[in-house]
């Protein structure tokens, strides 16, 4: 449920140019905030009527992070703001990340992140890697039910828990690639896909994950893919799963927003269900209903 509550800023770091770090405590989101949510942050109202949404970015000592760029009058004005300044907050909002229910032992997770995009995907990868070392039991199909509990290890699970999770971060060049770090103390596997090939994989992060899923036979293939990016890469991925029966792929979608709670219908998208606003039913959608 969301709350609006008022905390102090721990810290803002400034790890590009335009990209900054901003640390909070909140006892109420560490408790209850989901990888894939959201904040809604008034930045100042004498100057930016809307508030600015902010993907929870990760969740370290009780400190809440999120990783933002400066795009706008909002987002300019927070990375002028100081430790000890007071932020006005409502969340978390939207709908997260269906990553306990889609962590099969069985299936790959692989995470994407074009730019800016890796925002949400760090907290998910923390979860990911409690699943992975048993600390949240995950879903498993019964004869009757889908139960809730422990799993049972198999000769296949042993042999699936050899594969890493893993993460493709993509961006224009090597200076602009974000949260590599996170993600080694995370376990990840890591594969970087640059515009200018400056490092790791030349091309866009699709292009890199088309050619991860092409060693594997289509039918045989399972992968769970959890991205967030600009529009047109989910348009690119959609296209690459459509040969891949058992790859599931979630999206966050990148999108302004007004109220953020579902009420002005400023941030609606198209699905295949009809519109649907990416706030409230978002920001996180099946890829293949969009």
């Amino acid at each position: 449920m969301a709350k609006q509550i008022k905390e102090k800023v721990e810290f803002l770091k400034q790890l590009r140019a335009d990209t900054y770090l901003l640390g909070f405590r909140s006892p109420y989101l560490v408790q209850v905030a989901k990888p894939g949510q959201f904040v809604h942050i008034k930045i100042d109202e004498k100057i930016t009527i809307l508030r600015r949404p902010f993907s929870i970015h990760k969740i370290s000592k009780g400190i809440i992070h999120i990783l933002f760029r400066v795009r706008g009058r909002g987002t300019n004005l927070l990375s002028q703001y100081r430790q000890g300044g007071e932020l006005d907050i409502l969340g978390p909002l939207g709908n997260g990340f269906d990553y306990i229910q889609r962590a099969t032992s069985s299936a790959q997770r692989i995470l994407v992140a074009g730019g800016m995009g890796v925002a949400p995907l760090v907290f998910l990868g923390e979860k990911l890697k409690e699943i992975k070392n048993g600390k949240i039991p995950v879903y498993r199909p019964s004869a009757s039910r889908l139960a809730f509990g422990s799993p049972r290890r198999t000769p296949r699970d042993e042999q699936a828990g050899r594969i890493k999770n893993t993460v493709i971060l993509g961006a224009k060049n090597k200076n602009e690639v974000l949260a590599e770090q996170e993600f080694k103390r995370l376990g990840f596997e890591i594969r970087i896909a640059t515009d200018d090939g400056s490092r790791g994989f030349k091309g866009t992060a699709p292009e890199l994950l088309a050619k991860i899923l092409s060693v594997q036979a289509p039918n045989s293939l399972s992968a769970n893919i959890y991205a967030c990016g600009p529009k047109e890469m989910f348009f690119n991925i959609a296209k690459i799963i459509r040969r891949y029966r058992h790859v599931h792929a979630q999206v966050s979608f990148e999108q302004f927003m007004g109220c953020g709670m579902g009420v002005c219908c400023g941030c609606a998208v198209e699905t295949k269900n009809g519109y649907k606003k990416v706030c409230k039913d978002g920001p996180v959608f099946n890829l293949r209903e969009i």
